[in-house]
């Protein structure tokens, strides 16, 4: 485990293809300042594994830097192009998921949705769970109409409850 591992996890969550940030939300997700040779060398940005431990984070999520402006105290993360994708656990966000934990339906649609976006699993997730959510509101709207004529109170106070139950 490395103290890296929050800029691993964050960049592996971003289904963009580019991420732009300051030093400054850098250290956000670290939860710990940058090194002075992060703000004084654009070399400690370099997408050269063997130079520190912070760039097997954004290499290991399969992100490079790009347009790192040292003097700024910017850096766009961009995806890597071409490059096989890792081997660990789909880790967008908070959570985990292991393939084991996975039906073999979900696993199918999820390789499906990686070979449509590249090899990303994190994209693929990110699709399917976007689309089941989608699919999952419809639903809740649809079971809201049917009730309507049933239901006394009007659709702002449904939002509010809605609004106020999260």
């Amino acid at each position: 485990m490395s103290k890296y591992d929050p800029l691993r996890q964050f960049l592996e969550s971003r289904s963009a293809e580019q991420v732009p940030m300051t030093f400054a939300d850098v250290e956000r997700v670290l939860g710990f300042p940058l090194p002075p040779s992060a703000k004084a060398h654009p070399t400690w940005w370099s997408n050269n594994t063997g130079t520190h431990v912070g760039v097997r984070a954004w290499r290991d999520a399969g992100w490079k830097t790009s347009r790192v402006d040292v003097p700024g105290e910017k850096v766009v993360f961009v995806r890597a192009k071409g490059e096989p994708a890792s081997k660990a656990p789909i880790r967008p966000g908070l959570f985990s998921v292991s393939p084991e934990q996975l039906s073999l339906a979900a696993r199918k649609l999820l390789d499906d949705y990686a070979a449509e976006s590249g090899g990303d699993t994190g994209v693929a997730l990110a699709r399917a769970v976007h689309e089941a959510a989608i699919t999952r509101r419809r639903a809740l709207i649809a079971s809201f109409a049917a009730e309507a004529p049933r239901v006394s109170t009007d659709s702002v106070d449904l939002i509010r409850e809605d609004r106020d139950a999260r």
